[in-house]
């Protein structure tokens, strides 16, 4: 039996392509919403993403269909889905294509008054930048982010999570589940919009405010954080561990005791100023010790610590097997695959199984047929359609390349 949650019941279009909007839809895919995947006849842009493996990467929990939504029939079977739908979610650039297509709010909620339409942008759906591209590494060095990243007169350094992509499309799945509550009272639906600009200005907050309240611009922090000189990734012996907030207890914890009556670590004010050399004499007592004996020692004093891992290391490591984390789905055509389930747990909220990321088109007939009642000659015209579309697209590619 394929997932269900506490949102079953809930049916969303799934426009989005790449990262973004993807794994914004995922997160709503593994709550339990019947989610539909529209892709065109080539698929979408991730599905040309070698590295993320025939998995594809967000994709898990999702019906495929392709519609050319560029054709008449596409289109006009695009909003008989819309009609029996509550959610249409994209990551399109801007406004102006998604009009072309009958696929914007003012067109979609024609159809379904109530329809929700969520949009995950680079830069929002207005201003001087909403119809520029954009990319996860655009938002966090347009936010001021990355110039927070790398160490003081250094190269600055991204952080590689795609963080402006994914956090933007969590938040818009809280956009839409806002305005499916609201739409419980009220009745209609609404436009939802996140962009990645604001997302990854909202996430470096600290920093904004430390730069209001001192009007001193943050600057790269090296493996520290803001204003807190201990909390950081450490050297040791067999590997690195992260450390929590921990003056002045380090100190005994390390052998070092005599730094906590060291002048220029006395105060906060000191250990900021001289950071450098108070992360120095820190590294080099933790390098006298392996990893776990360290994490054993911080946490038995009740300090926040843990090794850093790599991904295999992460997969072994006890807690994350514990929650089970990490999950074996068969796929039809590649066999068993693992992927990282949802992070939000309801327990007792959920049955059945996850269900493998679908092939391209792969449930055009059922959707259309068990759907929306489309006669197998209707599906064929429409297929034929989106063929000759395609075909003179590709012709014409060829012709201006």
């Amino acid at each position: 039996m394929a997932l269900k949650g506490p949102l079953s019941g809930v049916r969303i279009l799934d426009l989005t392509q790449a990262t973004a909007g993807p794994y914004g839809a995922q997160t709503l895919a593994n709550l339990g919403a019947d989610m539909i995947k529209i892709e065109p006849p080539m698929g979408e842009i991730a599905r040309m993403a070698q590295g993320w493996g025939p998995a594809r990467a967000y994709q898990v929990n999702k019906k495929a269909i392709v519609l050319d939504l560029w054709t008449e029939s596409g289109r006009q079977a695009f909003h008989d889905l819309v009609k029996v739908s509550d959610v249409v979610f994209d990551n399109w650039r801007g406004e102006v294509t998604l009009k072309r297509v009958g696929a914007d709010y003012d067109s979609v909620k024609k159809v379904n008054p109530r329809i929700i339409s969520a949009s995950v942008a680079g830069y929002g759906t207005e201003g001087p930048y909403s119809a520029y591209p954009t990319y996860d590494l655009i938002g966090v060095g347009m936010s001021g982010m990355a110039s927070l990243g790398g160490y003081p007169g250094g190269k600055m350094v991204a952080p590689n999570a795609g963080i402006a992509d994914m956090s933007a499309g969590i938040l818009c799945a809280a956009g839409i589940i806002t305005a499916l509550y609201e739409r419980e009272k009220t009745g209609v639906g609404r436009k939802v919009t996140v962009n990645m600009l604001d997302t990854c200005m909202s996430l470096i907050q600290t920093a904004y405010q430390h730069y209001f309240t001192f009007g001193k611009v943050p600057e790269r922090q090296g493996p520290l954080y803001l204003g807190i000189p201990t909390l950081g990734f450490y050297r040791c012996k067999d590997g690195f561990i992260a450390l929590g907030p921990c003056w002045p207890q380090v100190c005994q914890l390390i052998g070092r005791e005599g730094m906590a009556e060291d002048p220029r670590y006395r105060d906060l004010e000191g250990r900021v100023a001289h950071r450098d050399e108070l992360e120095q004499a820190i590294e080099e007592a933790l390098q006298e010790a392996d990893v776990e004996e360290w994490v054993e020692r911080f946490a038995a004093a009740g300090i926040e610590c843990s090794r850093v891992n790599t991904a295999s290391q992460a997969l072994a490591d006890p807690q994350v097997v514990d929650h089970e984390a990490v999950v074996e789905i068969a796929h039809h055509e590649y066999g068993a695959m693992k992927t990282v389930v949802s992070p939000i747990k309801v327990p007792g909220a959920f049955e059945g199984e996850y269900v493998p990321a679908p092939m391209l088109g792969e449930h055009t007939d059922e959707v259309l047929k068990g759907l929306l009642g489309y006669p197998d000659e209707r599906i064929a015209q429409l297929k034929r359609e989106q063929e000759e579309n395609w075909e003179q697209m590709q012709a014409h590619a060829r012709k201006v390349l």
